[in-house]
C-alpha cells in the first residue's frame, strides 16, 4: 500500500481528470482511498462498483490498481456533481458552470495542478491509465485531427472548462460546427491514450486542449494562454479568421 502522502498527492493531481477535485478534500480522499483500497482486497467497495459500471461504455482504464481506482472514483464524482440540463441553467449538462470562471477556486486549483510535481504526477497517472497502446497510431490521429480542422478541441464531456470553451466558440463567437473537431476523451476508445500523448506534447494533461490552425496549441479555457483571455484581449477572433474558422 502506498503511503498516505502519495495517495494525497495523487488525489490532488487528479484535479481535472474529468473536472476538478477540491484541494479541501484531498487529504480526506487520500485517506479514504487507502482504506477502500485495503478493503477491496477482500470485496470491492460499492462506490467503485458503481463507477466501474458507469465506465462500461467509456475508455478502458488500464493502469495499476491504485490509479484505476482513483480514475473510477473521479468518474463517479463527476457523474454525481454534474447538473441536469434545464431551462434555468441554460441547458448546461456537466459540472457546475461557475467552476469555469477565471477567478474560481476550481480554476486556481487547476492552475496549481499543472505545475511542478503535481503536473508530473498527473502525467504519470495519465500514462498509467492509458496502459499499452500504439503510440504512432495515436499521434497520427492527433496530428490528423489538428490538421484537418480549423479548430481542434480535445475535451471531457462533463468538464466545466470544456463546456465553457464550446459555449464561447460555438454560441458566442459563432463558429460553424463544421469548422471545429471535438474529441471527447472520456468517451472515445483512444481517449486515455490521446490525453497521455497530449500531455507529452504540451506539458498539460488538463482538458480542454485547444488547437487553432496556423497558431498551434493555444491552451485551454482560461490558461495556457486560454481562449477566454484571448477573447477578452481581442485576439481570438483574428486567430479564428486567419484559420478560416469564421
Amino acid at each position: 500500500m502506498a503511503p498516505r502522502w502519495a495517495l494525497v498527492a495523487m488525489a490532488m493531481a487528479m484535479a481535472d481528470v474529468g473536472g476538478v477535485l477540491s484541494f479541501q478534500h484531498a487529504g480526506a480522499i487520500g485517506t479514504r482511498i487507502g482504506t477502500m483500497a485495503r478493503r477491496a482486497a477482500v470485496s470491492p467497495p460499492s462506490p467503485l462498483r458503481l463507477a466501474m459500471k458507469e465506465q462500461e461504455e467509456k475508455p478502458e482504464a488500464r493502469g495499476n490498481f491504485l490509479t484505476n481506482f482513483i480514475y473510477n472514483l473521479e468518474m463517479l464524482r463527476v457523474s454525481k456533481s454534474s447538473e441536469t440540463p434545464t431551462a434555468d441553467n441554460g441547458g448546461w449538462s456537466g459540472e457546475p458552470k461557475e467552476w469555469a470562471l477565471e477567478g474560481s477556486f476550481a480554476q486556481k486549483a487547476s492552475e496549481i495542478s499543472q505545475k511542478g510535481f503535481a503536473a508530473s504526477i498527473k502525467q504519470w497517472i495519465a500514462e498509467s491509465i492509458a496502459g499499452e497502446y500504439d503510440k504512432e497510431a495515436v499521434n497520427k490521429r492527433i496530428d490528423e485531427t489538428i490538421a484537418r480542422s480549423p479548430v481542434a478541441m480535445f475535451s471531457f464531456s462533463k468538464c466545466p472548462f470544456c463546456l465553457r470553451s464550446k459555449e464561447l466558440l460555438l454560441n458566442e463567437i459563432g463558429i460553424d460546427k463544421s469548422n471545429i473537431k471535438i474529441i471527447e476523451c472520456d468517451e472515445d476508445p483512444q481517449g486515455n491514450a490521446i490525453r497521455a500523448e497530449l500531455g507529452k506534447r504540451t506539458g498539460r494533461t488538463s482538458m480542454p486542449s485547444i488547437w487553432i490552425r496556423e497558431q498551434g496549441f493555444v491552451g485551454g479555457c482560461n490558461d495556457g494562454p486560454g481562449i477566454v483571455p484571448l477573447h477578452k484581449e481581442g485576439k481570438l477572433r483574428g486567430m479564428l479568421e486567419a484559420a478560416k474558422a469564421l
